[in-house]
């Protein structure tokens, strides 16, 4: 999507002018509507929690439509009723740190809205979970009910992530950019104490690689102390430093994000825990 936001508005991945949205629109019977919306909520809370978001901490917004100026809302009373009552149903169910607020409603349908915080403590929307009173009209959209009438369809608006680059963002915030092992762009980082071993460094880095588990060779000139402290820095969770001990024995020398001491281990040793700590995604 694209949004001609003004260049004061735009910050960082939070808001931008182009922007990706994982929308969908569930079309549904009246008696759906109440498993579809709880099946939403569980896939958003589902996918919250895989990366690492404390349920606890995400806030959320019942939008509710002005009771006082009816004439700029589509569809009817009836259909508003039916949703605003619903939508606090499932949240209340779902024991969903909700608030409501009225007046807040678009003008096709009421929606909660999932809200994370950055680092400033100010809310940004991901998901949201609406109703649509708008297509169905626009549309005509009808099926052929049990009585073999025409009757009109609801029709649920959801986003998961809601914009991808907003998510990304407050990920990284989230995680501060040291990222559990299982999501980080570089999981282990090969460092040699000397050009000599830089043949074996990339020898392990091709094994590590045909194991699923993403991994850079630094062969720069710097010493050994800088690639260490630049792994540091760059927050990868695992640093494997290579001098003639590692290329004779196969045992490896492991510094792990966050801690200043050294492990040792040997190499098929350390794919298996790579890959046990990537499948069960622990945070280091």
């Amino acid at each position: 999507m694209y949004r001609y936001e003004k260049s004061g508005e735009l910050s960082g991945l939070v808001r931008v002018r182009g922007f990706t949205q994982d929308d969908a629109h569930i079309i549904c019977r009246v008696d759906q509507v109440e498993a579809e919306l709880k099946g939403v909520i569980d896939f958003i809370l589902f996918m919250f929690q895989s990366f690492g978001f404390d349920p606890n901490s995400i806030n959320v917004y019942l939008s509710l439509r002005d009771p006082q100026d009816n004439i700029k809302y589509a569809g009817s009373d009836e259909g508003w009723e039916f949703s605003e009552r619903i939508l606090k149903k499932v949240a209340q169910e779902k024991k969903l740190n909700f608030k409501e607020e009225i007046g807040e409603a678009a003008f096709y349908g009421p929606k909660l809205d999932f809200k994370l915080k950055d680092v400033l403590g100010r809310e940004w929307q991901c998901s949201t979970l609406q109703f649509d009173f708008n297509l169905p009209e626009r549309f005509d959209l009808t099926y052929i009910n049990t009585e073999g009438q025409p009757e009109r369809p609801y029709v649920l608006h959801r986003a998961l992530f809601g914009s991808f680059e907003r998510f990304i963002a407050l990920l990284i915030e989230n995680y501060a950019g040291a990222f559990p092992v299982w999501l980080a762009p570089v999981q282990t980082k090969i460092v040699a104490v000397s050009d000599k071993y830089g043949d074996y460094c990339t020898t392990l880095a091709e094994l590590l690689i045909n194991h699923n588990i993403r991994v850079e060779v630094d062969q720069s000139e710097e010493t050994v102390g800088n690639k260490i402290r630049k792994a540091l820095h760059d927050k990868i969770p695992y640093t494997l430093v290579i001098g003639e001990k590692e290329v004779n024995s196969g045992i490896l020398t492991i510094r792990r994000r966050g801690s200043n001491e050294l492990t040792t281990m040997h190499q098929d040793e350390f794919i298996a825990f790579m890959e046990e700590k990537i499948k069960d995604h622990q945070l280091i």
